[in-house]
């Protein structure tokens, strides 16, 4: 089985791997540079002025110039300097070199080494220079340096550096913990969030603590809770709505059957009956007709045929069907249509959604009244405003319109045998049809609806 690692603790396993990469890389880089730089150049010094002691000894041997070298360099430098003298029986200084230093002086060789004071016991830099005669090592010139005096210029820098590593381990610390909390508290608000989503709690929000990517993240998915939740709660309205709404005209048709079976009725009573259930049928037909058509535009799968269209023939239409309820209930419509006008779009379609508009007119217009349908160019589009003379609309209803079952008079628009689709129907098809449609009302006056369409163009509109 995989080891789980949560990201909390590989932020942590990053911070203190770089920081204990970062001790090493800075202790190893001290070394360096005392090695290779400082420790070089003291190596550098002490063979200098080995070379000049050597360079007065070959040129004046045991002199009083080649002594007062040595303790110019004893009394005036930090380096010691004492030759040791092969012919005489014990020389002095003799522990400082090993057998393996006394064959490489043998053969000319100057020796070089870091080793530890045979009296003082301290560490020190030594070298060693053979002095030759007749083939014969004679002495040895002797140039040492206590390593604890090189040390010492670095121990400012070694204070720094540690100080330096531990000002970054600091910084990777306060780092991490404010990627915990910039990162890592957000992804588990978010994880607590979809757990709640998934419950079908819709309204829990995730607080936005940075205005990063982070951030946008947490902000993104609260605006997908809002709309889960909007849909959600459409599609529990919904749901209620159908219920409601079947329910309505199967009692009606349930409990006139059941009244219909009692053979005391008479016919008059009965045709009234069956005249109910009729129209409950009807009515019940109507809104299944109507979900449908509403589920197949919301899944763009409603069959739809466009093609060149003069639109004031399709309205003209639309008004010739509706004259004879429009002289009935003595409402007069006034129409002002631009022939010119040629759109792109489903004629039945097109009739549906007039039609729907024109309907809801002719209910809420009084009689006596007028109702005017008109269409006009703007650009390349056309403006079509169908305007009434009846109640008007309350504004906090217009943005309400279009919604499914939305009624603003629930009673009488039961009562008139509508569904409450109507307008939804009509959004979804001007919709599928690139237009839109605003509505504008004042109480007491009216109510204004106005679609427009894009034009076709000359080129375009197949006709001749």
């Amino acid at each position: 089985m995989i080891k789980r690692y949560t990201i909390r603790r590989r932020i942590w396993i990053t911070i203190w791997f770089t920081s204990v990469f970062s001790a090493i890389l800075f202790v190893l880089l001290t070394f360096y540079l005392y090695d290779r730089f400082y420790l070089q150049t003291q190596e550098d010094l002490l063979l200098n002025r080995g070379e000049k002691l050597i360079n007065i000894y070959e040129s004046e041997g045991l002199s009083g110039a080649f002594y007062d070298g040595m303790t110019y360099t004893n009394e005036l430098t930090e380096s010691k300097v004492f030759f040791i003298d092969f012919l005489k029986k014990n020389p002095a200084g003799l522990r400082f070199l090993t057998n393996a230093d006394i064959e490489q002086l043998r053969n000319g060789e100057t020796v070089v080494s870091s080793r530890m004071h045979p009296i003082e016991g301290s560490d020190i830099l030594m070298t060693g220079f053979p002095i030759i005669e007749n083939n014969r090592l004679v002495g040895t010139l002797i140039l040492y340096l206590e390593l604890g005096q090189i040390s010492e210029p670095f121990r400012p820098l070694r204070l720094m550096i540690f100080f330096m590593i531990g000002l970054i381990v600091l910084n990777l610390v306060i780092f991490g913990r404010q990627i915990i909390d910039t990162i890592i508290r957000p992804l588990i608000d978010m994880k607590r969030a979809s757990t709640v989503y998934a419950q079908g709690d819709f309204d829990y929000r995730i607080p936005i603590q940075s205005d990063d990517e982070i951030g946008e993240l947490a902000e993104t998915l609260n605006k997908m809770a809002e709309s889960l939740g909007e849909v959600d709660e459409q599609r529990k309205e919904f749901l209620a709505n159908v219920s409601h709404e079947l329910r309505t005209p199967l009692s009606y048709i349930r409990g006139y059957t059941e009244m219909m079976q009692d053979q005391a009725l008479d016919d008059k009573t009965r045709d009234q009956y069956y005249q109910i259930i009729e129209r409950e049928t009807e009515r019940l037909q109507r809104l299944v007709n109507d979900l449908l058509d509403l589920a197949q535009l919301e899944r763009d799968s409603y069959p739809m045929t466009k093609q060149p269209l003069v639109f004031s023939q399709v309205l003209e239409d639309v008004v010739y069907r509706m004259e004879p309820i429009a002289k009935t209930k003595g409402v007069s419509i006034i129409t002002d249509f631009d022939p010119s006008q040629i759109v792109l779009g489903d004629n039945d379609r097109l009739e549906q959604v007039i039609g729907n508009i024109l309907d809801n007119a002719l209910r809420y217009t009084p009689a006596s009244k007028n109702i005017y349908l008109s269409t006009k160019t703007e650009g390349e589009r056309t403006v079509c405003t169908i305007r009434d003379e009846g109640e008007g609309i309350p504004p906090e209803h217009l943005e309400r319109l279009t919604k499914r079952f939305y009624r603003v008079d629930k009673s009488r628009t039961r009562k008139d045998g509508g569904t409450g689709l109507g307008l939804a129907i009509t959004k979804h098809i001007i919709d599928r049809h690139d237009g839109t449609i605003s509505f504008e009302s004042a109480l007491g006056e009216g109510t204004t609806v106005q679609i427009i369409l894009p034009l076709l163009p000359d080129e375009e509109d197949g006709f001749a």
